[in-house]
């Protein structure tokens, strides 16, 4: 288990624990205390108490990068945000009818995302209390269920600009939370999903039975699970460099799994007397876990001291014991100095084998016996055919030497194997000379003492049989005539062992990176000969093929950039998203979040015509549009609501014009209860609040009004 250090003891129960700026862990209790706890000096600080009753439940999440947190109760329909420094309400969301089942802020803590219970997922900022958007709704497809008496959405997960949510019917939806691009279904069962993490171009799930699933995002595998013995999964978290996960329920134990071999590693790597009830981890590589008793632990999961003080003092069996102990030190810069004194342990044991020193190789290899066995032993049993190998290589018997060789694979490391083979090249190589040269008895002799080799009859009875098909190949080697080999390797696959032949296809292969790498440099011309270089190569011809598809894309959207036709340019990428491979892709694609970020700012302002200024032709992108409508409706909202808290008797018919716009939606039936609550009377006729397809507002564009009324 890793080094645990007990932190602090609260009150009551923890129910939520994250860390924070300047070495700060934002703490909540169970009994709805806000503490600030610094792991430098060891202080916990007291910030809030909120005055609600001890058993009603809320969920909290604090901004990474700011001292604020949202929180809200999970039986009221509110959402409160407050500065933790200066311990005041910074803002307040109203849910209409609709109680939070998973909180979330994003990296950045521009944005925090909620999911209802009415299995909605909202995006808010934290300095406007209108909806910025809400991305989806679960379930997934309602024509696949009837409407859930009980719905929810019970996991989010961040990474970058993606948001991962899961909710009723199991299903999982990844989207890019800023542009509402790039939206990806995965549809792994109806399971309950409570806890997601990204992990390279994957997603991991795990759910209320206890299962971890591990889904491709490109879908270039199948879906992957382990069983664990934890129950209902709650937790997950990426831990170390290496492909590690820690999945953890309400029990008093976290599970260790290897993503990549998706296997169980240690059951229970952390276990505790009482049960866990969260758990988190800063960019060090400090595990944090809150108990049900109030404890907060420390863990350090990579302590690397230990490790060096065993190195230091040569205690390199120890040393990789704890290593087997502690797997996240495995990619540890410690962990490679051990592995580098291993593999130079082994070096000067083959070298003292070759010199027949058996007992010094086994000086240099004894520290290390007992823990790398598997890898010794090989070595030691190879090198007791050191004896025969060499007397087999003095007597020019080649045919049981490389029958010995081919028994014990590691002997190729050996000075007479090395030797041996440069004979054979040199060989091989002259005799070819002579039979250009017409003298075939001399090239026969050249080559005997081989001539009962298996591995090397093929060639032998290639050359001096077929001495026309080496002549041909030795030309199209020369002259690079791809279509040539590729015949002529199929006819004789032996010809495809030769080094010159395997030498020159990794050469062509070389071709494709250079490709790339003149388009990310916008070097077309460059790279159009590069493409006709490997368009020769029959061997690449798949990969000429997409390379070609590539280049014309690249091309279009260099020239759309270039004359400035951004409609033109985002259409491309919107079709082609493997162009974002390219640096000034990418700049296009930073400039296109820059307008929505400045959009969103005049939304919050009601200032629709910045928005309209801002974006211009590209308000209707396809694709993209769905976004630009949600900044619409929220500038029209914010306008809206100013109206009505003035009590402004064109708010009526701003009501009327919105719902002409986008339809009746949410977010205005949330309006008018609050007009009716505040005896705010509305003139409103039934027909004039409209149901319409949430992208009716395209059919308008040309007519978007500056003003709702």
């Amino acid at each position: 288990m890793p080094l645990k250090t007990r932190l602090a003891q609260f009150e009551s129960s923890i129910s939520f624990i994250m860390p924070l700026q300047s070495s700060k862990l934002g703490i909540v209790t169970a009994d709805h205390e806000i503490f600030l706890y610094n792991t430098l000096t060891d202080t916990k600080e007291k910030i809030l108490h909120l005055n609600v009753p001890k058993n009603s439940e809320f969920l909290y999440a604090f901004d990474p990068k700011h001292m604020r947190l949202v929180f809200g109760s999970k039986e009221n329909n509110i959402l409160h945000i407050v500065d933790l420094n200066q311990k005041k309400l910074l803002n307040r969301f109203e849910l209409d009818q609709q109680s939070p089942t998973a909180i979330a802020f994003s990296p950045d803590g521009s944005h925090f995302v909620c999911g209802t219970d009415q299995g909605r997922v909202l995006l808010w900022r934290y300095d406007a209390n209108t909806l910025v958007s809400r991305l989806h709704s679960f379930p997934e497809y309602s024509t696949l269920y009837t409407k859930p008496k009980i719905n929810f959405v019970s996991a989010l997960a961040f990474h970058n600009n993606l948001l991962a949510s899961s909710g009723y019917g199991g299903n999982i939806v990844v989207t890019n939370y800023r542009s509402q691009t790039q939206t990806q279904r995965f549809h792994p069962g109806p399971m309950k999903t409570q806890a997601i993490v990204f992990y390279k171009e994957a997603l991991i799930c795990g759910n209320q039975d206890g299962v971890l699933l591990k889904i491709s995002r490109n879908k270039k595998f199948p879906n992957q699970r382990v069983s664990t013995s934890l129950g209902p999964i709650v937790h997950l978290l990426n831990v170390g460099s290496t492909p590690f996960v820690l999945a953890a329920s309400q029990q008093r134990s976290l599970t260790l799994i290897n993503i990549e071999t998706m296997k169980v590693l240690k059951d229970r790597y952390i276990e505790l007397e009482h049960p866990i009830t969260w758990v988190c981890k800063d960019a060090n590589e400090h595990l944090f876990i809150g108990t049900q008793n109030g404890e907060l632990y420390e863990f350090d999961l990579q302590p690397t001291n230990q490790l060096d003080a065993l190195i230091d003092s040569h205690a390199y069996t120890e040393a990789y014991r704890f290593c087997g102990e502690e797997p996240l030190l495995q990619e540890s810069p410690s962990y490679v100095l051990l592995e580098s004194i291993f593999t130079n342990a082994m070096e000067k044991a083959r070298h003292a084998l070759e010199k027949e020193s058996i007992d010094q190789a086994k000086e240099f290899l004894d520290p290390f016996k007992s823990v790398k066995s598997k890898e010794i032993a090989p070595i030691l049993n190879a090198f007791t055919y050191i004896e025969r190998l060499k007397f087999l290589f003095e007597s020019r018997k080649f045919s049981p030497f490389y029958g010995l060789v081919e028994h014990s694979a590691l002997l190729q490391s050996t000075t007479f194997y090395k030797q041996t083979e440069k004979m054979w090249t040199e060989r091989f190589n002259k005799a070819q000379k002579l039979i250009l040269l017409g003298k075939t008895k001399e090239a026969q002799k050249e080559l005997e003492p081989f001539a009962a080799v298996n591995s090397k009859r093929p060639m032998i009875q290639l050359l001096i049989h077929h001495s026309d098909v080496l002549k041909t190949y030795s030309k199209a080697i020369h002259d690079r005539d791809y279509h040539l080999l590729n015949h002529l390797t199929q006819q004789y696959s032996i010809l495809r062992k030769l080094p010159s032949y395997t030498q020159l296809i990794d050469e062509a292969g070389e071709l494709e990176n250079a490709i790339i790498e003149a388009f990310k440099n916008q070097a077309f011309d460059h790279a159009s000969l590069l493409l006709h270089e490997l368009g020769n190569i029959v061997q690449y011809e798949e990969t000429y093929s997409e390379l070609k598809k590539f280049s014309t894309q690249a091309s279009n959207i260099h020239h759309a950039i270039t004359n400035q036709h951004w409609r033109s340019a985002y259409h491309i990428l919107d079709f082609y998203p493997e162009l974002l491979i390219l640096p000034w892709v990418q700049e296009l694609e930073r400039q296109w979040q820059e307008k929505l970020q400045l959009c969103e700012g005049y939304a919050i302002r009601g200032d629709i015509v910045s928005i309209k200024a801002t974006l211009e032709n590209l308000m209707n992108l396809p694709g993209r549009y769905e976004r630009i409508g949600n900044i619409l409706r929220m500038a029209y909202q914010i306008q809206l609501k100013i109206l009505q808290s003035k009590k402004e008797k064109t708010f009526s018919s701003g009501v009327a014009n919105y719902c002409k716009l986008f339809g009746v939606d949410t977010e205005i039936r949330h309006l008018l209860k609050k007009a009716k609550k505040e005896n705010f009377a509305t003139d409103l006729d039934p027909s004039q609040l409209h149901l319409q397809k949430r992208d009716e507002w395209l059919h308008n564009l040309q007519t978007l009004p500056d003003r709702i009324v």
